[in-house]
This record gives structure tokens, sequence and C-alpha cells, in this order.
């Protein structure tokens, strides 16, 4: 039968220090989700998109939609209308729609910002009124082939009919003669890759979520590093964990030598010498102020500064937390303050006070 080795106290302080082993591999297992997903975004893009068809053949006219498709701009206009967040017109999921001039014809095409950039110098070209504007170089944009909306296409063409005089106006029975059948939108991809954008998004959330959990147990930690350090605990709280523990609970993970509290249980690792504290309460958290959701205890020490919370569980106290705690009770100093009332309360402030006034 193999014997399960305890550690010694040096060891338990030392590896107390350290950032959990789930933060390490909590980054590990984001990173490669994140590079797993992306390179596999990357390889059905290459390998998986379709060859392009020319926008312009027959003018567009008759062309099927859900075509991925390209288009040589020589000129563009100002935007046509915005579908979608009526609210920000600056969401860069909204349907932007312009009308884009190739080799002299006219076609309907939904832009994206980065494209809108691309396509300025030909905007500023068509509307410059200089003699001899500079020709920009033509730019080649793509997407896939959508139906236009009736909606979109009276807009167009009060836009067109605004811009001519009224004998070479047009109405939407010469919609498609002058526009095409469909639109081009580029903001469509050919391969759809959304379930690996979303894969790439949570891992980013899951991996700032790990990130802030990381800073907040290692702000815990050197707290508790300092506060031992200080008061030169260090060698008399190895050994006591090596000669004097008195008890232990959620499996070993909570321990109480004959002067210090050890809590390795909460992430962050908290230790404190009994004779340093001056107010010991429960801190509960509810939901809707009923069902209570997490418990833990919370020490505030006499330096009137530091305080630590410890021993947090789910729910409502248990008979073994509620054990803890009366036991912190019975070895911290006979003048602490127990329990969360507005007493507890008014005394620890005008306690504070008093430390910060002599100078503690």
């Amino acid at each position: 039968m193999r014997l399960k080795m305890e550690m010694k106290g040096e060891q338990i302080i030392k590896k107390a220090k350290k950032a959990p082993k789930w933060v390490t591999w909590g980054y590990v297992i984001c990173i490669i989700v994140i590079i797993g997903a992306a390179f596999c975004m990357e390889y059905r893009i290459e390998n998986q998109t379709p060859e392009a068809i020319d926008f312009t053949t027959e003018g567009a006219i008759g062309m099927e939609t859900g075509k991925y498709a390209y288009l040589k701009v020589e000129g563009l206009t100002d935007e046509v209308a915005i579908y979608g967040n009526t609210e920000n017109q600056n969401d860069s999921t909204n349907d932007r729609y312009y009308i884009a001039i190739s080799e002299g014809y006219m076609y309907i095409v939904d832009l994206n910002f980065e494209t809108i950039d691309q396509l300025k110098p030909w905007q500023d070209y068509l509307y410059s009124m200089e003699e001899n504007p500079t020709v920009p170089e033509p730019v080649t944009i793509y997407g896939m082939t959508e139906e236009i909306p009736t909606e979109l296409k009276q807009y167009v063409i009060d836009f067109y009919n605004e811009s001519v005089s009224e004998a070479y106006q047009i109405s939407l029975e010469d919609f498609e003669i002058y526009f095409g059948s469909v639109l081009l939108n580029v903001r469509e991809e050919p391969v759809d890759t959304s379930v690996e954008s979303i894969i790439i998004m949570l891992a980013i959330i899951a991996l700032f979520i790990i990130v802030i959990t990381h800073i907040s147990i290692m702000v815990v930690k050197s707290r508790v590093k300092k506060y031992i350090k200080k008061n030169g605990y260090e060698e008399e709280l190895a050994r006591q964990l090596d000669d004097n523990v008195e008890e232990k609970h959620y499996n070993d993970k909570v321990i109480i030598t004959k002067d210090f509290f050890v809590d390795l249980k909460s992430e962050g690792f908290v230790a404190f010498n009994f004779l340093d504290v001056k107010w010991v309460h429960i801190h509960n958290i509810k939901y809707y102020g009923t069902i209570t959701v997490s418990s833990s205890i919370v020490v505030h020490l006499k330096d009137g500064k530091t305080n630590f919370q410890c021993v947090e569980i789910k729910k409502d106290a248990t008979d073994e937390f509620m054990g803890i705690f009366n036991r912190i009770c019975e070895k911290v100093p006979a003048d602490t303050l127990v329990g969360y009332t507005q007493e507890n309360q008014k005394a620890f402030k005008e306690y504070k006070k008093e430390v910060k006034r002599s100078g503690i």
C-alpha cells in the first residue's frame, strides 16, 4: 500500500505563493484554441474559396445570387443608404450602399469601412472640381452577389435622378438596365468562418477572465507574503505547520495551528496570526437579497488596513464552515470584534481612526 507523503511547512508556504496550476493550464488551452481556430480559418479560406467571377458580366443582369465575384472599380458615389443600426450609423455591422462605376457602367455595392477607405481616391476623383484631376489606379474589390431590396432600388433611383436633368431621369422599370440584377456585398465572405470566429472570441474572453483572476490572486498572495515577511512569521509558521497543527478541514486545505490560520482552499492563499486579528465576521453574497450564493470568513487585522477573505464556499454556511469560524473566534484576542453588526462596524471605524492618529 502506498502512503501519501505530507508536505513540510516550508513546501506548503512556497507552493502557496505560486499561481494555481489551473491558471497556467488556462493560458495554455486558450492560446492553443485561438491559434488552432485561426489556423483552421486561414486554411479554409485559402482552400475552400471558389474562383471569383466577373461581376460586370452582361452588366450583372440575370446574375445569380450567392456567387463570389470581383469588380474593378473606377468611380464611387457618396453613400446612397445605410441599413442596420439606425441609432449608431458608425456601427461596422451596418450595410452601406454605394454606386460603383466600372468601364462606364454603374453597379450597387455594399461596402465595409476598409473598402471605403481603399476606394476614397475614386470617390474624390468623381466629385473633383479640378479641370484635370489625377486619375487613380483601378481598385478590384471582392464580395458575394445578393438580391437588391425593392426599397433600396427606389433609394438608388432617387439618388441618381437628383444628379441628372429631368430628361435623363429613370423609373423603377429602368433599374435593371442601369444597375444590374444583383448587388455586390464585400462584407460577406465566400467561406463561412463564423464558428471559428465565435471560438476565437470565446477563447479571448476566457483568456481575459483568467488574466483578471490571475492578477487578483497574485495581489492577495502578495499582500499575505508582505504581511508574513513584515512580521517575521515565515519560520515560525513553517515550524507550526510541521509540529503544531491542531485541526485540518476541507481535505487538509484549511489548517489551524497553535498560533496561525492557513487557508490553501482559497485560490489567493491566506495566512494570519490569531493575535493580529481585530475584527472577524462572515460575509454572504446573496442573489436578489434572499438566496445565498457564497459564504466566506473575513478578518481585519490590527493595523486597520489589512483584511483577508478566506474559506469561501458555495451557498449557505455549513457545519464545517461554522466550526472553523467558531474556532477562529476562540483563538483571537478577547477584545476582537466578532460578527457583522452595526456596533462592530462603528467600533472598527473608530478603531481605524485611533490607529491613524497614533501612527501605528
